[in-house]
């Protein structure tokens, strides 16, 4: 809910002077650690995204067309790119290398948590691999200290904003509020989770069918959460509804 009457600030206010208000979640000890290792990793991750797509810009700006047999960034793409003999792809290309080896290194270190149970039963979620599901888990920390899945999606930012005036409420994009790596992650899960047959994803291709495909992955994002917060709380791996029918 955004507060924008003066009636609504005054109550928060009141609820800050009295410490009412609840407190932020910060990890300790190894949780801690995992949530700083997955979310250095993502970021560089990130970093060599932007990248590629600088390439993909200058090879537009260049007029130069891919050919329709090769896909970019794998070995033969980057073999072609470097025959192109262009220099700002050259220094790309030298950093995504750079970037490759640090991603690299962290992921051999995020390698020892592949054994955590909670990591494995997140991982029985199609779409969802290993790095994903490790932060997922650093994302949520205690699941049990959310009591249902809404303030779970809550406080990843996927549900809808809320705007109350005079008694009346409009409901607006996303609140993109609390954890920006969860939400992140989970938008990215939806991507590949949509690409299977589940109960999810027919959901999915119903909302994108009559809305925009935007809005449908963020609906599946939501979903896959709420799925997430009912697997580890019940100690259940994802059960695919589809294929039960």
């Amino acid at each position: 809910m955004i507060k924008s009457d003066r009636g609504d600030s005054k109550c928060l206010a009141d609820l800050a002077r009295l410490g009412a208000l609840p407190m932020s979640y910060i990890p300790e000890g190894e949780m801690a650690w995992m949530r700083e290792l997955v979310g250095r990793r993502a970021f560089l991750v990130r970093m060599r995204t932007r990248v590629k797509n600088r390439i993909v810009a200058t090879l537009a700006y260049e007029g130069i067309e891919t050919p329709i047999d090769l896909k970019l960034f794998t070995k033969r793409g980057v073999e072609w790119l470097r025959s192109l003999n262009l220099e700002s792809i050259q220094q790309y290309l030298r950093i995504i290398d750079s970037l490759n080896s640090e991603i690299e290194i962290l992921s051999k270190e995020l390698d020892r948590y592949s054994s955590d149970e909670d990591v494995k039963l997140l991982m029985t979620i199609p779409g969802v691999g290993l790095y994903s599901a490790i932060m997922i888990k650093a994302g949520i920390g205690d699941v049990s200290r959310f009591p249902d899945a809404g303030h779970l999606c809550s406080y990843a930012g996927l549900v809808p904003s809320e705007r109350s005036s005079g008694g009346g409420v409009r409901r607006g994009s996303i609140t993109r509020e609390g954890s920006r790596w969860l939400r992140w992650i989970m938008v990215e899960v939806a991507h590949v989770h949509r690409r299977y047959d589940t109960h999810l994803t027919r959901a999915y291709h119903r909302i994108a069918s009559r809305r925009e495909e935007r809005v449908a992955t963020v609906a599946l994002a939501r979903r896959l959460l709420r799925c997430v917060y009912a697997m580890l709380r019940d100690r259940k791996p994802f059960m695919n509804r589809a294929q039960a029918q």
